[in-house]
C-alpha cells in the first residue's frame, strides 16, 4: 500500500472506528480483543509479523513498510500469569534489512525468513544468521499485481508445505512452486498451480486455524482484508486454498490490518495494523484442542454428547459415523480408548489452551 487520500481519511477515523471493533458472535463469544499498543523503536508504518523460529518470545515485526528503508525489528514480548502476551520488554532492535517489506513475513524451509515486497511484486529471502536480504525473486511471470502477503501451509493441515502468495493490488490468491537453489535460498518457477480471485478483499496477513478453535469445525484460513478493515475466515480445500463460498467475517472495525501470525505459546491470533501502527491480540484461539467437538469455549458435556455416539460406532469407515470422523482425535481411523484418553484430559482441563 501507498499513502493516499483514502488512507489519510482512514487514519483520521481510527479513533471513531475503535468503538466499532468487534468479533462476530457467530464464532461463539469466546474471543476477545487486546490492543497491545505500539512497540517502541519500530519505525512506522508496520508490515508483517511473526516469531523467531527458535524463540517463542521474540517477535519479529516489519518496520518502515513498503519503503526501501524497510527492515525487520526484534521485539521481546512479556506475558501475564496465564502466558498471554501483555506488552514489550523494551525497545526493539534491528534484526535484518527487508527493503519494501509488506504484510508477508514467515519462516520457510531451512529456516529461511521470507517476506513480501510492495510494490516490487517480489519475495525477499534472509538466510539464517544473516542481516541482509540474500535474494529477491520477482513474481510477474506468475501472476498480476503486487504481493501483499505469503504463507506456507503448516504441518497437520490439508496441503501442508504448499506456498501461498497473495496479490494486494488485484485481490488474487496463488499457490506457487518453490525449489531450492545452490545457495540456500529458493526460486519460484512459473506457472502458478492455482490462482483464485478473492477480490474485493485486498489481502495482507494470512494465518491458518485448525478445528477445535471456537467456531471452527474445519481446517480454515484467516485473511486480513486491508481495504475492508476486517479479517475474514474461510474453510480450506485439500490444497490449503480458501473455499470462497464459506467466507465469514471474523473481526471488523480495524483500519488497515496488515501482518498476521499466531503466538507459538498459546495459539492466539496476533496482527499488526498499517494505519495506527498497533499490535492487536485476539485471545481465545488454541494450539491443540481437537476434543472441542462442538466447538465452543471449552471441552464439556456438550462435547461428550458428540464423542460418546462416535465411540460406540468405533470405525470411521462406518456409514453412520459423522462426516469426517471428528471424534477420531488421534486420526488412526477408529474412535476408541486411545481417543477417549485424549478426550478425558481435555475434559478435565475444560478450557482449551
Amino acid at each position: 500500500m501507498n499513502y493516499s487520500a483514502a488512507s489519510i481519511v482512514a487514519l483520521v477515523g481510527i479513533c471513531a472506528a475503535a468503538s466499532a471493533q468487534s468479533i462476530n458472535p457467530d464464532f461463539g463469544g469466546c474471543y476477545s480483543i487486546r490492543d497491545l499498543g505500539t512497540p517502541p523503536g519500530v519505525p512506522t508504518p508496520f508490515g508483517g509479523v511473526t516469531f523467531k523460529h527458535d524463540d517463542p518470545d521474540l517477535m519479529l515485526l516489519g518496520g518502515a513498510a513498503n519503503a526501501a528503508s524497510g527492515a525487520i525489528y526484534a521485539v521481546r514480548v512479556t506475558r501475564d500469569s496465564e502466558g498471554i502476551i501483555n506488552g514489550y520488554a523494551g525497545p526493539a532492535t534491528r534484526f535484518a534489512d527487508a527493503p519494501n517489506i509488506d504484510g508477508g513475513l514467515t519462516y520457510g524451509p531451512g529456516n529461511v525468513l521470507f517476506f513480501t515486497r510492495f510494490s516490487t511484486h517480489a519475495i525477499g529471502q534472509i538466510k539464517p544468521g544473516q542481516t541482509t536480504m540474500a535474494k529477491s525473486v520477482g513474481l510477474t511471470p506468475i501472476f498480476q499485481g503486487s504481493t501483499g502477503s505469503m504463507q506456507f501451509v503448516p504441518a497437520g493441515y490439508p496441503g501442508a508445505g504448499r506456498l501461498k502468495v497473495l496479490s494486494y493490488s488485484v485481490g488474487l490468491w496463488a499457490d506457487i512452486n518453490y525449489i531450492a537453489d545452490a545457495n540456500g535460498t529458493y526460486d519460484f518457477p512459473a506457472p502458478a498451480n492455482t490462482i483464485i480471485d478473492i477480490s474485493p478483499i485486498r489481502p495482507e496477513g494470512v494465518v491458518y486455524v485448525q478445528p477445535g478453535n471456537p467456531g471452527f469445525t474445519k481446517h480454515s484460513v484467516l485473511i486480513c482484508d486491508y481495504s475492508g478493515g476486517k479479517v475474514d475466515a474461510f474453510d480450506i480445500d485439500a490444497n490449503g486454498d480458501p473455499i470462497l463460498a464459506t467466507k465469514r467475517n471474523l473481526i471488523t472495525g480495524f483500519p488497515g490490518p496488515e501482518g498476521g501470525t499466531r503466538d507459538p505459546r498459546t495459539g492466539h491470533f496476533l496482527f499488526s495494523t498499517f494505519l495506527g501502527n498497533r499490535l492487536i491480540l485476539i485471545t481465545g484461539f488454541n494450539t491443540n484442542c481437537a476434543a472441542n467437538l462442538v466447538p465452543d469455549c471449552g471441552v464439556d458435556d456438550l462435547d461428550f454428547q458428540v464423542f460418546a455416539p462416535a465411540y460406540n460406532i468405533l470405525d470411521c469407515a462406518d456409514p453412520t459415523m459423522p462426516a469426517g470422523c471428528p471424534a477420531d482425535l488421534n486420526k488412526d481411523g477408529f474412535v476408541d480408548d486411545a481417543d477417549f484418553s485424549i478426550f478425558v484430559v481435555a475434559y478435565n482441563g475444560l478450557i482449551c489452551n
